[in-house]
């Protein structure tokens, strides 16, 4: 699965990887880092940039005694706002493919 992920970014010329680990592996692996296997061979052996994003475990900077983390929830505190599209001249359009066009 993992070498056919990176195939399939060559084969369609996405600029940026960006995908979630779990870091399960990480612990079997005895690592000191906390990437899981795909996302670690993602890193290491596909031909775009990787960007692995990893949800927080509970107990990652958490304060015992009050069980806050001392950040804010990220829901709560940014809201994700839609970017308006810039309209362009005909002559200037780029041709666009993503992972849905049949090619």
């Amino acid at each position: 699965m993992k070498e056919r992920l990176c195939l399939e970014v060559e084969r369609l010329g996405l600029s940026t990887l960006i995908m979630g680990s779990r870091g399960f592996g990480a612990t079997k692996r005895s690592s000191k880092g906390r990437l899981g296997s795909v996302s670690d061979y993602s890193v290491h052996h596909c031909a775009c940039p990787v960007v692995v994003v990893r949800f927080p475990d509970d107990k990652d900077g958490e304060d015992e005694k009050s069980g806050d983390s001392g950040g804010e929830n990220l829901m709560d505190s940014d809201k994700l706002h839609t970017v308006p599209e810039v309209a362009e001249e005909e002559g200037d359009k780029d041709e666009y493919h993503d992972a849905s066009d049949k090619q």
